[in-house]
């Protein structure tokens, strides 16, 4: 593991007094204390403790890759959300310009709530420069954070006004089971108002009163990273039936849309609290703005929720999908298979069971309490394909290893902050599959309908469709775009074409040379047209830029013409922040009533006359050059957008490379340059098609004059090099559609081209540490490899390149450095569902200090799962009794 700067909380807070002296030119302000960045929810304490992810993959991971929560999730930009090369680049520009604007960095307090919540929550976000991170803080938005989650309007939804009481359509509950649904809520229900007593406002006065409801009236949705978290180890989740060997709670907060309002609607903060900067803490009486209201009413960054709750799909009972989201198409267990919430499209139903233990309950059919509801896949993805590829390439065992990308991102912690082996050991087929799942997601957003060309006037008319639940495209103005690109022919030859891609430079051309200054100028049969990109712009009073890529600086919108849903409310958009901005002002009626019905955007421009074919593609962009020059300028001090001195009071707008405080994330500005210069013809930095469509108007074989061997074009995406011979266009060879990867069946489509299924062929991954290995998602994976000796006084693991390996535990079983012992399984009875709480751990050696309950035993296979290969009798018994067996004799061992 890889050697970084540690230090304890009180450790931190000295260090940051004596800063100003020693090494800072500006003055840093302890976080906690801070109430620019405050926010409701739970605070960083000593005592709230997250387990790490890798204690969970014992049960849910390694047995079943194309249902389990642990392969899919591995691979996510949830998992990743630390380890991903932008977003560290971004921080370091962030607190670049949060010394700027308010005179310490304290403004990318919200990036690590976000991205680290673990280290956040267990006081290591100060300093905000990260370096305080470790271990498993880098494996992102993980299980127990997200398991551990507390409905912040608990009462509202226990009383079903928050989301309706439709408890046997919506929520999917019989309570006909041994394990009834209403029970296990309300013992939910009582546990919640015990959290709730210990949430205060920054004043130090009680969030909620006595009817259990937020104070401020006002405050109506937790966003921006607002998480309320118990400090109890039961685990939540969406079903009142499932069995465990850890403590559960039946939690309809994680199956409703509101879970994921917690990160999917995200404000600056600082600059809404900025008149507060001198406010102390539990001064009883202040209530920050932040407190007043909710985070989508207050500066704009993200609004995917709130485009969410603006739709069709967040009405009470949601909406038929359209497109591949149609009832035919998508099965999501409500009624009518209706779109109703976030997970419905992000974790979609699947057929099996949530965890390897002997009993789990296989869903749906297995399930009495919940029939409807199948067993979520933690898909969790968006359309980010370029990052979870990225990462896999830093892998000597990925097939799509790249040594530059590897010495890129291994830099270490002494560079980069970031740090690749600290944490879950980067997956490549898990981080491979994900990218195949956001080529896939993105392939189904967008439909392009009714196209129309006219060859004598050139009049050119189609729909583009959102076929999401939020504005296409959704997320950050950290320059992803989606755009539209048209291309006008006569015959086999190109006359004219419509925001025109250049791959050498790795941009559009012809954009605004102010903005894109590497952008090439446009071709004499070229053009490009801006309300054709869709996209979200920045802009900022505080830097006087009309655009800006300035995340914590922006203080308005410059653009914002993305697509809207289907049913999507104008009405009430400008409250949220989330109506369409048009040439810097806000322009409700920038779409029609029509196309806010029925979510599209109806095109119509003039072309060039006399084409005889006409191709419309819409591709999109994870990231864009622009941004990422940015990035590189603003962190390298060669851009002027910031002005010395700063309104702060500093004399130096661009420190990156010389205050101490940016140490550890200076070398960001060229490593994120090279990472993507290396990279641009990867999908995601490269755009990546959506949809496309294409109409023939003339077949030129039957026109007068042409001869035989005229090149010419069928019309048919799978045939290339056709001829005219005898008035008919054809001859041409078959285009190949192999992509050289075994897991996906590729076949042609006439209208689509290529297209590539995911299969569930067997496969071999290279990996000794697996077995059975069989493709999922496209990659080729295994079941995990079981290394269990059976001695309790050895760490088993299984090395890939050398197999099983038995390591001993140093003066185990003399009250030396033994692992933690296993908890009592013993069953207990709630109304939640038959759960099993663990008891207190062995106390052999640092690992078995805390005693935390279904303690360890040091390699996290102890949660009783069923093994690779075997089944539900006798050899998962065997296996059962083994491992009791091993407990026992640990126990012996480590008795006094």
């Amino acid at each position: 593991m890889t050697s970084r700067l540690r230090s304890s909380p009180a450790l931190l807070a000295l260090a940051l007094v004596a800063a100003p002296v020693v090494a800072f030119a500006w003055e840093p302000k302890i976080v906690q204390y801070d109430p620019l960045v405050r926010m409701p929810g739970t605070q960083p304490r000593p005592d709230l403790t997250l387990e790490s992810a890798s204690s969970c993959l014992g049960c849910h991971g390694g047995y079943a890759p194309e249902i389990e929560a642990g392969f899919t999730w591995r691979g996510t930009m949830m998992a990743q959300a630390a380890r991903d090369p932008f977003f560290w680049a971004a921080l370091t520009v962030a607190a670049q310009d949060s010394i700027w604007a308010l005179g310490n960095p304290n403004g990318t307090d919200i990036c690590l709530r976000c991205h680290m919540p673990k280290g956040w929550l267990e006081l290591r976000s100060d300093p905000t420069s990260g370096q305080a991170m470790s271990g498993s803080d880098f494996d992102g938005v993980q299980c127990d954070f997200c398991h551990r989650m507390v409905d912040p309007f608990f009462q509202d939804t226990y009383d079903g006004i928050r989301e309706g009481s439709d408890w046997s359509g919506y929520w999917d509950e019989t309570n006909a089971s041994f394990t009834p649904s209403n029970a296990a809520a309300e013992t939910t229900y009582q546990a919640d108002v015990l959290q709730s007593n210990m949430q205060t406002l920054f004043n130090g006065n009680k969030f909620y009163g006595a009817d259990h409801r937020p104070v401020q009236t006002g405050y109506t949705e937790n966003a921006s990273g607002q998480y309320f978290i118990s400090n109890k180890q039961d685990r939540r989740a969406s079903f009142a039936d499932a069995q465990g060997f850890h403590p559960m709670l039946y939690s309809r907060y994680h199956k409703s849309k509101y879970y994921c309002s917690t990160c999917h609607d995200v404000s600056n903060p600082a600059l809404a609290n900025q008149a507060f900067a001198a406010t102390m803490p539990d001064d009883g009486s202040t209530v920050l703005p932040t407190e007043q209201k909710s985070a989508a009413e207050y500066f704009h960054a993200e609004r995917t929720f709130s485009e969410f709750m603006l739709s069709d799909y967040g009405l009470p009972g949601g909406s038929p999908g359209v497109g591949p989201y149609a009832p035919d198409k998508l099965t999501t267990g409500q009624p009518g298979n209706a779109i109703a919430s976030c997970q419905d499209c992000h974790m979609p139903d699947g057929v099996g069971p949530g965890a390897s233990i002997v009993g789990a309950v296989v869903r749906p059919q297995e399930s009495t309490e919940h029939p409807s509801s199948g067993q979520p896949i933690h898909d969790l993805t968006g359309g980010n394909a370029l990052v979870p590829w990225l990462l896999a390439s830093t892998q000597p065992t990925s097939p799509n290893y790249d040594a530059t990308n590897a010495m890129l991102l291994g830099q270490g912690s002494a560079k980069l902050t970031l740090t690749l082996d600290e944490g879950l050991p980067l997956d490549p087929a898990a981080l491979l599959a994900a990218s195949n799942r956001a080529v896939w997601t993105l392939k189904r957003a967008a439909s392009i309908l009714d196209l129309a060309y006219d060859p004598a006037s050139g009049a050119t008319s189609f729909k583009l469709r959102n076929n999401t639940g939020h504005k296409l495209i959704s997320g950050y103005p950290e320059g992803r775009r989606m755009f539209v690109n048209i291309r006008l022919h006569s015959g086999t030859q190109l006359t004219h074409e419509v925001n025109p891609y250049d791959s050498n430079a790795g941009t559009l051309r012809g954009l605004d040379p102010v903005d894109a200054p590497s952008s090439p100028p446009l071709g004499a049969a070229e053009q490009h047209d801006d309300s054709l990109v869709y996209e979200v712009k920045m802009a900022s009073s505080l830097t006087g830029q009309t655009k800006s890529f300035h995340f914590i600086l922006g203080t308005e919108r410059a653009k914002d013409n993305r697509v809207p849903p289907k049913g999507f409310r104008i009405a009430e958009a400008s409250k949220r922040i989330v109506d369409p901005v048009w040439l810097g002002t806000p322009d409700p009626n920038h779409f029609t009533a029509d196309e806010y019905t029925g979510g599209y955007d109806q095109v119509s421009l003039t072309l060039p006359a006399g084409a005889s074919r006409i191709d419309v593609r819409v591709y999109y962009q994870t990231t864009s050059r622009e941004y990422v020059e940015f990035l590189r300028d603003q962190i390298n001090g060669t851009a002027t957008s910031l002005l010395s001195p700063t309104p702060s009071g500093e004399m130096k707008a661009y420190i990156a490379q010389s205050d101490p405080f940016f140490l550890q994330l200076a070398a960001w500005g060229d490593t994120i340059w090279q990472l993507w210069e290396h990279n641009k013809d990867v999908p995601g930095a490269a755009p990546i098609e959506m949809t496309r469509a294409t109409l023939v108007l003339n077949d030129i074989c039957k026109d007068a004059g042409t001869v035989d061997g005229t090149p010419c074009d069928d019309n048919d995406e799978c045939t290339a090099g056709e001829t005219c011979s005898g008035g008919a266009c054809g001859g041409g060879t078959a285009v190949s559609c192999d992509d050289g990867n075994g897991c996906t069946n590729d076949s042609c489509d006439a209208t689509l081209g290529c297209v590539h299924q995911a299969n569930a062929e067997s496969c071999d991954d290279g990996n000794i540490c697996t077995l059975n290995d069989s493709c999922a998602y496209g990659a080729c994976t295994g079941k995990t490899k079981p290394c269990l000796d059976g001695d309790p006084c050895t760490t088993d693991r299984c090395d890939p390149q050398v197999g099983c390996v038995y390591e001993p535990i140093a003066n185990c079983g003399s009250g030396g450095a033994g692992g933690g012992g296993m908890g009592g399984a013993g069953v207990s009875s709630s109304s939640s569902g038959s759960s099993s709480t663990g008891g207190a751990g062995g106390t052999g050696g640092q690992d078995s200090a805390s005693g935390a309950g279904g303690g360890s035993l040091g390699n996290d296979d102890n949660c009783h799962c069923r093994m690779v290969g075997q089944g539900d009798g006798g050899s998962a018994r065997s296996g059962l009794l083994a491992l009791i067996a091993a407990i026992a004799i640990r126990r012996r061992r480590n008795k006094p």
